[in-house]
Parts: C-alpha cells; structure tokens; sequence
C-alpha cells in the first residue's frame, strides 16, 4: 500500500501519510505557519517579522474584515473564509489567495452549528470555483490520533462541492504552489 501520497497538509501533524506539513508549532512539521486572528491582524507585520514564518493565515471574520485579509500582501491564506461574497472572491482570485477548509473544524462541532459550517463551507466553495480562487483543504490535526488520510480529505471535497480533480489539487498541487511561491519571495 502507497504511504507517501502525493498530498500537503497546510495545518497538520506531521506523519507518513504526507509528503509536506506545514505546523502551527516550531519543529514539529516541514514549514512552520502562523496564524493571526483577528484580534492580532492589526499587528500583522510585527508578529511576521518576529515570528518569521514559512507561511502565513489569517482567520477570517465579517466581511470588512475578510476584505482586509485579501487585500494583505504578508498573508498567504485566509482561514475560515465564511461569509465570504462574489466580490471577495475576485480580490481573492486577483491577489492569488487561497481559501483554507480544515477539516478539523467541522469534526470538532455538532449538531446545528455542523449543519450551519457545512451550509457555508459550500456556499464558499461555490463561490471560489466560480472566480477561480485556489481551495486549499487541510487536517488541522494535532497530533496521531486524530490524523486524516488523504483519501478521505478528497472526498471530503467532493462532498462540499469540489469535482475530483479540484479536490486532488486542493491536497496536493495547490498546497505545493503557495509553499514554493513563498520560497521564492
């Protein structure tokens, strides 16, 4: 059986089911992120050039605030990207900025509230597809117990509303092209 698959973890525990992961935690994945939340937005470049970071999110919020993530040059990734609108998809899509679902999220919640995400997360990907802005899904597991396959990211995916393909990409060469983009700069 295939261990190493051809998948990124944007948020995750490092283990062998990936072949790149990115951690919340120095040293413990391949790349080290940050995450700013929005109370610590404001603050964005001093936290950036502290924490020198191979790649940046930023938790999103209302859409005043989604608006301002998208239109941040030092941020990679805008997390929880709901609500989000046609109008921030094309600034998203404009700036090459990708949309982060962590899947993580969704098992962490029950109920209404799962119902309420699982409502907007596909609302939000059907918005992105049509503006072409790059979906990026991740475990967001912290550890090896709650480790997800990639296999089931992808059907994952396909369940929010992404065609086979597109869900592939958003484990695997979407991830790749921000990491090596950010390389780059």
């Amino acid at each position: 059986m295939l261990r190493n698959y051809f998948a990124v973890d944007l948020r995750g525990h490092k283990n062998e089911y990936f072949k790149t992961v990115v951690s919340l935690e120095k040293s413990k994945g391949d790349y080290y992120a940050i995450e700013l939340l929005p109370e610590y937005f404001p603050q964005r470049k001093k936290i950036i050039k502290k924490e020198k970071p191979d790649l940046v999110f930023a938790q999103g919020g209302d859409l005043i605030h989604n608006r301002k993530i998208l239109e941040s040059p030092e941020v990679d990734i805008l997390s929880k990207p709901y609500p989000i609108d046609d109008t921030l998809a094309k600034i998203a899509a404009r700036n090459d900025k990708a949309f982060e679902v962590c899947i993580n999220d969704i098992i962490s919640t029950h109920g209404y509230l799962r119902a309420r995400l699982l409502q907007s997360l596909m609302n939000t990907i059907k918005v992105a597809v049509r503006r072409d802005v790059f979906i990026v899904i991740s475990t967001g597991s912290t550890g090896p117990m709650d480790m997800i396959v990639p296999r089931e990211m992808v059907a994952f995916g396909t369940v929010l509303g992404l065609t086979y393909s597109q869900s592939k990409a958003a484990i695997g060469a979407v991830p790749d092209m921000i990491l090596e983009g950010r390389r780059q700069t």
